[in-house]
């Protein structure tokens, strides 16, 4: 009998830790724009992005892996390894900032990325951008 009780005091005890410790850990997951410089950071003519799941991490450029949270930091390993540290809803790295962002305003960004690449490309027989041989 006074074994039983000690038992279940116990498994009371930890069920209740584990609730502890899981209230405790920051939630990341959603989508966030890369900033480099206070600026939305562009790679290969598109805004670059970052969007992180229960466990996983991918960003626009196609690099991804997983992802582990720890206190106050984000520890990323995968084909990009990095730490970065958790301010309110950012994230913030030694380069860049990764803004919490709306899939709004992701998609408002993609859409001026692609208006940019549009303005920018040669267009066949302008004799101003295009390269005699």
């Amino acid at each position: 009998m006074v074994n039983n009780l000690y038992i279940k005091e116990i498994l009371i005890l930890l069920i209740t830790s584990s609730f502890f410790l899981g209230c405790n850990e920051k939630n990341i997951e959603g989508s966030y724009i890369v900033l480099k410089d206070n600026k939305p950071f562009k790679s290969k003519g598109f805004y670059t992005t970052a969007t992180f799941g229960k466990k996983n991490f991918s960003f626009s450029t196609g690099v991804g892996g997983t992802y582990e949270v720890n206190d106050k930091q984000v520890i990323m390993q995968g084909s990009f390894s990095n730490t970065l540290t958790i301010q309110e809803d950012n994230l913030l790295s030694d380069e860049w900032l990764l803004k919490k962002s709306t899939q709004e305003e992701i998609a408002i960004l993609e859409a001026k990325a692609k208006k940019e690449l549009v303005k920018n490309k040669p267009i066949i027989g302008d004799e101003k951008r295009v390269t005699k041989w």
